[in-house]
């Protein structure tokens, strides 16, 4: 192993301690044999933890709200997450205080798109539909939704996309896809799936995006798949919707995590507790994005080859596999077992209201390594 830690910064660093959530694979091992490290649990993180172990690097996901209440009167100069989707850091009061951030892009785009394909295939198949004369409509050309957008064209659909701050910038959209505004894409598609980030300002805040009027022109018996952020969904709404319009709903992400709208939840085709994102791949390319952030930051060198190492240590399929939608079926079904996480999801309706977010949280903690199946180069 390859260490390139001075001895000056060493007893200086030693000093000092990374905070890692305990829910992200091998990054925590790769530093702890030179840094002080504290695995904390994502939830229950506090300002009093942070200073009494002189936190200096924070690392955190999703579940670690990182804002003033948090960092104030610490030493915290570093924060990364694991994930792609950043509304949970307060980003202002990071750069106001001149502390160092870092997240990752992209990392669970292929996790969340698979998730998005083991659906459309599992409604074709409940269903006995045929996918050659059904049209996607995708919310969002991000990392994911180029995804989503690539494996939906493989499968035969018609791609139908839309994100404004892409066309403003004057993207040039593969030929394969359509650019739609949203209205459009509401009243054409058979399948709708988001792919944006939570946000309240901008040009094009998605808070609440999809809403009771979107809602209202969507076609009947369409498939709807959620797995942004639950805020993007108004979720009273698409209740209405499953109800008067018989559509079909595949919903991973929810308004009021880690509680969830339980009718939505019974209603719904599929419905997972935020775990589209969470194959084990996913979660090391987040760990691998951050601990080069964090090597590059603190001028150190640690050996990340074991994260490299368990990455290479799967089977994937390319494009071809497309050719056979029941290998493809079943390679998904097999490998990710995403009816499965919806069985076990739905065992919260027998518990106490109490015991309901310590379930949740449990089954995400507790979450098994699910590995992807599909690899394709955009």
């Amino acid at each position: 192993m390859l260490i390139l830690l001075s001895v000056s910064f060493l007893n200086k660093m030693l000093d000092y301690t990374f905070f890692i959530d305990e829910n992200i694979p091998l990054l925590a091992d790769s530093f702890a044999h030179f840094i002080n490290v504290v695995r904390f649990k994502g939830r229950n993180l506090s300002k009093e933890d942070l200073i009494k172990h002189k936190c200096i690097s924070l690392i955190c996901r999703s579940t670690t709200l990182v804002n003033n209440n948090l960092l104030d009167g610490t030493n915290v100069r570093f924060v990364g997450t694991t994930t792609s989707g950043i509304d949970h850091v307060d980003i202002r009061y990071l750069k106001d205080n001149n502390i160092a951030f870092s997240y990752a892009p992209g990392s669970n785009a292929n996790s969340v798109a698979e998730y998005v394909l083991f659906a459309i295939l599992e409604w074709k198949k409940r269903h006995n539909l045929e996918l050659n004369n059904k049209t996607i409509g995708i919310i969002g050309y991000g990392n994911i939704g180029k995804l989503v957008a690539l494996y939906s064209y493989l499968l035969g659909l018609k791609v139908l996309v839309n994100d404004p701050p892409l066309k403003d910038e004057g993207y040039k959209f593969p030929e394969y896809v359509s650019y739609k505004e949203i209205v459009e894409i509401f009243c054409e598609a058979n399948i709708i799936t988001n792919h944006v980030p939570l946000t309240n300002e901008g040009n094009y805040p998605t808070k609440y995006l999809i809403n009771r009027t979107l809602l209202n022109i969507l076609n009947n018996n369409s498939l709807f798949i959620h797995t942004s952020r639950g805020s993007v969904v108004d979720e009273k709404a698409l209740v209405t919707a499953i109800k008067t319009k018989n559509i079909t709903t595949v919903i991973d992400v929810w308004e009021g995590e880690p509680l969830v709208n339980e009718e939505l939840m019974n209603l719904s085709f599929i419905s997972t507790p935020h775990i589209a994102g969470y194959s084990y791949d996913g979660k090391l390319k987040g760990a691998l994005m951050i601990a080069t952030d964090l090597n590059n930051y603190f001028k150190m060198g640690i050996d990340l080859s074991k994260i490299h190492q368990e990455l290479s240590n799967n089977t994937l399929f390319s494009r071809s596999i497309f050719g056979d939608l029941n290998k493809l079926y079943n390679t998904l079904n097999n490998k990710r077992q995403i009816l499965e996480d919806g069985v076990n999801f739905k065992k919260i309706m027998y518990l106490s209201k109490d015991l309901k977010r310590k379930y949740l949280d449990e089954l995400r903690k507790k979450y098994p390594k699910r590995r992807e199946s599909i690899f394709i180069s955009i």
